[in-house]
């Protein structure tokens, strides 16, 4: 009896295992898994960085404007940025609205204070990382209040950056987007896509109003043509007139 109950529960539970792999593959990932660092992108911000930085911001050697590097210089966590993908930027649906980027930022501090935050990708040309950008620390404090757990998000075309946790998704930097309090993937994407509709509305003519203006313009040129073209003629009938009146006529 016992026997019979598994069999009939094996292929209902395969049913089941199977319908939750499905759903795996095709639910966007958790925001809260943070994409692994790869090794060489780690050991750059843990060696490579601060020398760099030192070379371009530093100061000594004669050099007193610099930004004074010492042994309390620290690193702070590494993040993956991630950006819009074209579809979601098109308005269409999908499942997964961003896109891994080749770059990492990571805040970094001297003294307890934060100088900036520091950008590192991986040069194609070297197939080796290197600082991309050390930016203002504004931009190093406003990234370091995203919540827990949650993903970095950066809109170049709005010069805006976000905080992406499942569905929640939290403006950090809002830029142009409009965004100013937290709301979600889809009704930001539903906010950019009304305004590039009306961006692309205020700035071009309905396609009635650019065919009469072409049809106006082609009326006046021909109108033009046609009242001074019948005035140049006359005007050079009367030149030559004029012409034959005083020329002398040689006598027989």
């Amino acid at each position: 009896m016992r026997i019979a109950t598994m069999g009939k529960l094996l292929p209902a539970m395969g049913v089941l295992l199977l319908t939750l792999l499905c759903g795996v593959a095709v639910s966007p990932a958790l925001a809260a898994d943070q994409p692994k660092t790869p090794q060489q992108v780690a050991d750059y911000f843990a060696d490579g960085l601060i020398p760099r930085l030192i070379d371009l911001y530093g100061s000594g050697d004669g050099v007193t404007k610099g930004i004074d590097f010492d042994a309390t210089t620290t690193v702070g966590p590494i993040s993956r940025v991630l950006e819009w993908t074209p579809d979601f930027l098109a308005g269409r649906q999908t499942e997964v609205p961003t896109v891994l980027t080749n770059n990492w930022v990571a805040s970094v501090s001297v003294r307890g204070a934060v100088l900036g935050l520091a950008t590192v990708w991986i040069n194609p040309a070297l197939d080796a990382p290197e600082l991309a950008a050390f930016d203002p620390p504004e931009l190093a404090r406003a990234l370091a209040a995203a919540p827990a757990e949650s993903l970095l998000v950066h809109d170049p075309a709005r010069k805006a950056w976000f905080a992406i946790d499942g569905d929640v998704l939290t403006p950090l930097v809002p830029g142009t987007s409009g965004a100013t309090e937290a709301t979600t993937p889809d009704a930001y994407q539903h906010t950019i896509s009304d305004a590039a509709i009306g961006d692309n509305a205020a700035g071009s003519a309905p396609p009635g109003v650019a065919i009469a203006a072409l049809v106006l313009g082609i009326v006046v040129v021909g109108l033009a043509v046609f009242v001074l073209l019948p005035v140049r003629r006359r005007s050079k009938a009367a030149d030559d007139d004029e012409f034959d009146e005083d020329v002398d006529l040689p006598t027989p």
